[in-house]
This record gives structure tokens, C-alpha cells and sequence, in this order.
């Protein structure tokens, strides 16, 4: 349990950094992307940033990939200095759709609820 909060205490740290580095980036496909979550395995060595896609194009999410690959140098050694840990973690730029998901499921209960009113209505 204590393993667990402590991971979840680097994600957050980490999240908090990377939201501030990207702001800072003058690369604007970068420093506009919004930093859903991030998620780091074996302790603080490899971590995935998640950004929301579900409004990226495939050209586009290509375009931010070639852009992070070469800023990312910038960004680990950025995250070395803020965090001053002795190792900045490999990272992985990673896209987010859960959102536009999350917006079709909301879409698809509205409706369900919205067809159960009009059949009471109905029934009556």
C-alpha cells in the first residue's frame, strides 16, 4: 500500500513538471497539448505521459510524435534539473482518447434515459 502511494506521489510530481515544461516549449503543437496522466513503471526509470487525442487527426498526432522526439532531450534534462533526481525517466509520449469515450458513453445514456422517459410517458 505505502509502495503504492509513493508511485502515486512520482506520477503526480511528474505530471505537475511535465505540464510546466511543455507550457514553456516554443514548439506549439507541444506546448499546447493538454497532459491527461502519467504513469511511471519501475519506480521512476520509464514513464508515459498521456495527452487527450480524441480532437487530433493521425497527420497530427505524426507531426506531435516527430516534434516530442526531438524535443524530448530538452524535456528529460529539464526534468533532471527541476526534480533533482539522479535520473531523468525515459519518456513516452502516448494518446489519450478516453475522453471522446467518455463523451459517446454520456451521449448513449442520455439517450437511453431520455427513451425509458418517453416510454413511461407512453405507459401512462
Amino acid at each position: 500500500m505505502q509502495n503504492q502511494i509513493t508511485q502515486q506521489k512520482k506520477e503526480a510530481f511528474l505530471k505537475e513538471i511535465l505540464t510546466e515544461i511543455f507550457s514553456e516549449l516554443h514548439n506549439e503543437l507541444l506546448n499546447t497539448l493538454e497532459i491527461v496522466n502519467v504513469q511511471c513503471s519501475r519506480g521512476k526509470y520509464n514513464a508515459k505521459i498521456f495527452v487527450e487525442s480524441s480532437l487530433l487527426t493521425d497527420t497530427q498526432r505524426q507531426e506531435i510524435q516527430k516534434a516530442f522526439k526531438r524535443a524530448k532531450p530538452f524535456i528529460q534534462s529539464n526534468v533532471l534539473r527541476i526534480s533533482k533526481w539522479y535520473n531523468a525517466p525515459k519518456l513516452m509520449l502516448c494518446f489519450d482518447s478516453s475522453l471522446q469515450h467518455q463523451n459517446r458513453l454520456d451521449v448513449l445514456f442520455s439517450q437511453i434515459s431520455n427513451e425509458r422517459k418517453t416510454k413511461v410517458k407512453h405507459d401512462i
